[in-house]
């Protein structure tokens, strides 16, 4: 189980493994020395402890060890199951003939609703599992919903470029590097992750909006599909 900290210079709280009881580390915050307490919690059963009745009343007890996983099966069969199942929502939804409007719509929708899982689950499989500090469930709700939001904004970016210049594959390759090294510069700090696992969380972020647009039937880009869609259109298009 993680131990709490405060951190005596930002107040802020954070989790932190319990293989770093005793150690020190610097805040995530305002990179303060955190001093991490040595904490040894006892569970005793009844079935466990043994009275003798001497003089003095002595109590010999059998604690329970605690086992600290950093893979959890859990969460991990939580986002088994929410792939699956997205995956397949696209790929029926790609089947259905639409016009091309509407298909865009549908994929700008599909961004937002996806955005802030494939933000959580960049961090959770992408961290350095050998940092000290973790965030709290509701802090990292909150980091990840800024680095959401800028995620989404950048890729709107992104697609503005590709419209604006007509630009081929070998273009389009580039634009999505510079807006990958902008999203790094937004979700290192903020996620405290390293400057490559943060280039890599956008990354994986991209690539699996590309994919699910391709499901969807929008193309591996956009702005390439949309110009030579063979997609019903709207009368006048």
């Amino acid at each position: 189980m993680p131990l709490h900290v405060i951190c005596p210079g930002c107040l802020k709280r954070f989790q932190v493994s319990e293989r770093f009881a005793g150690k020190q580390g610097p805040c995530p915050n305002c990179n303060a020395v955190i001093s991490i307490p040595k904490e040894a919690v006892k569970v005793h059963g009844i079935e466990d402890t043994e009275s003798k009745n001497d003089d003095n009343q002595r109590v010999i007890s059998s604690p329970i060890t605690r086992i600290t996983m950093d893979f959890d099966p859990v969460l991990a069969k939580h986002y088994a199951f929410g792939v699956l199942g997205v995956l397949t929502l696209a790929f029926l939804l790609g089947c259905v003939p639409m016009y091309a409007v509407f298909r865009l719509l549908l994929g700008t929708l599909g961004l937002c609703f996806a955005a802030f899982p494939l933000v959580l689950f960049g961090y959770h499989f992408i961290r350095d599992r050998e940092e000290i500090f973790t965030f709290t469930s509701e802090e990292l709700s909150r980091r990840a919903g800024i680095v959401t939001a800028g995620y989404v904004v950048l890729w709107f970016g992104f697609e503005y470029c590709l419209a604006a210049t007509q630009a081929d594959l070998f273009i389009a390759c580039l634009y999505f590097s510079a807006f990958a090294v902008l999203a790094t510069l937004l979700c290192h700090p903020l996620l405290k992750m390293k400057t490559l696992d943060a280039f890599g969380h956008y990354c994986v972020f991209g690539f699996s909006i590309v994919f699910l647009r391709f499901l969807i039937g929008l193309g591996w880009f956009w702005a390439l599909t949309v110009k030579n869609s063979t997609a019903p259109t709207l009368p006048g298009m």
